[in-house]
């Protein structure tokens, strides 16, 4: 894509801008913050885990069920793929927070 900037390749690139900013900052970014946070954030002071590693699997699930789902809406019509993926992205970060909330708060006490 950046190669196309300078010499001119084909149009096709300019159209897959969308999906690639999708990809960069939902794929690539947020993941990892997300991963990071999962790591770095304190653990729960009764058991001393992470919480629940089935619904940690559910973060990223639904992330990636989201962005695809985007990305689909980007390049191709397809009814409300775009609103759709977005939800499932929101319900990833619900989890997440649902997730880490309690983490959070038995410090604070």
């Amino acid at each position: 894509m950046l190669i196309n900037k300078a010499i001119f390749i084909s149009p096709v690139f300019w159209f897959l801008i969308p999906a690639h900013i999708e990809f960069v900052i939902f794929g690539w970014i947020i993941q990892f913050t997300l991963g990071v946070a999962y790591w770095m954030l304190p653990r729960v002071l009764e058991d001393k885990g992470r919480g629940s590693v089935h619904v940690a699997g559910l973060i990223p699930l639904t992330l990636n069920l989201g962005i695809i789902l985007v990305v689909i809406s980007d390049l191709i019509s397809w009814g409300n793929t775009a609103l759709t993926g977005r939800l499932f992205e929101l319900i990833a970060v619900l989890v997440f927070v649902s997730l880490h909330w309690k983490r959070v708060v038995t410090y604070n006490k």
